[in-house]
């Protein structure tokens, strides 16, 4: 583990700064001693005590106050999850709806916060927007703690078709750009108006199709120490009427660094399974056990389900440092 050369100089200036005071301290307790050396009075041995506690005072008020300036502040860099809510299917030439999630579980606030589309803007025209919007870039500013919604109203594609884009979350502070996929099909329209010629026969009353569109948000500490014991935590919304089957939550190489001790789920290898999932939200939280070695563990966690037309996935980087 490399050292801080900054911690070193401020040890040695702090040694240096105790042994002048030590000297000052020191010089002026025997010139007190030999200038009252020859006085025998009352007075004069009560100066001489008040002068040492008072020094004693001095010298613990300093030291006092170099341990509360030199205490190293916690690791509080924020970090940020990005849940997007939109229509896996919309008519061609119409207006739909999509939110932007932004969520800081820290108590500290992310700067100049963006989100960035590759292609998705260039399809689907921006009507509104709560936030700025500069070609493929909105401008979300700080985000404090809590959560944040970024709300847009787009005008789809006028031909049917599917446009399959990757948002990504930037901020100031970030170890790691925070990624989701989004997929949306563009249907031909409504159905044509029947001819008046002709008399319409009824259609059987039948359900819409409504396809379970879920979500997910990964909350972790961004940077622990090895060998401690984590709280990580999978919360999936079902932002859709129906409930979403078979669901499974996957990783590639983090629960092989980072050993589980207990879930709320069954974990089968690499698999959380999580089952079905119905309408509104669901939490998997899960206990682990950090490397015992320091390290910076990266993967790609993935939301699976029956019904999905694409994966949802989540980036996952956590640093682990060594010692306390």
């Amino acid at each position: 583990m490399s050292l801080d050369l900054a911690v070193i100089g401020i040890v040695f200036a702090l040694i240096l700064l105790i042994i002048f005071f030590s000297a000052v301290v020191l010089y002026l307790s025997f010139r007190i001693k030999e200038t009252f050396r020859k006085e025998t009075r009352k007075g004069f041995t009560i100066v001489k005590i008040g002068f040492l506690i008072g020094i004693l005072f001095l010298a613990g008020g300093i030291f006092y106050f170099f341990a509360g300036t030199l205490t190293p502040a916690p690791n509080s860099n924020p970090y940020l999850s990005l849940t997007l809510s939109y229509p896996s299917s919309v008519a061609f030439a119409t207006v739909c709806r999509v939110n932007f999630t932004v969520l800081n579980p820290t108590p500290v606030t992310a700067h100049n916060a963006t989100i960035q589309a590759g292609v998705f803007f260039g399809d689907f025209l921006i009507k509104s927007s709560t936030h700025e919007v500069i070609g493929n870039i909105i401008e979300v500013g700080d985000v404090p703690s809590g959560t944040t919604i970024v709300s847009l109203e787009l005008s789809t594609p006028a031909n049917p078709g599917t446009v399959t884009d990757t948002v990504t979350l930037l901020f100031q502070e970030m170890t790691a750009p925070v990624t989701q996929p989004i997929t949306v099909s563009i249907t031909g329209g409504t159905n044509p108006t029947p001819s008046p010629s002709s008399s319409p026969t009824p259609l059987p009353s039948s359900t819409p199709t409504s396809d379970p569109v879920l979500s997910l948000t990964v909350s972790y500490p961004s940077s622990v120490a090895m060998n401690t014991n984590i709280t990580m935590s999978f919360t999936i919304r079902n932002l859709a009427s129906t409930t979403a089957h078979g669901v499974t939550i996957e990783a590639e190489t983090l629960f092989s660094s980072f050993a589980i001790v207990s879930s709320t789920r069954e974990v089968v290898g690499t698999v959380v399974n999580v089952g079905d999932v119905p309408p509104g939200t669901t939490i998997i939280s899960l206990t682990l056990l950090s490397p015992s070695k320091p390290e910076t563990v990266t993967d790609m966690v993935n939301l699976l389900f029956q019904e999905m037309t694409a994966p949802v996935t989540q980036q996952v980087v956590i640093a682990v440092r060594g010692g306390q």
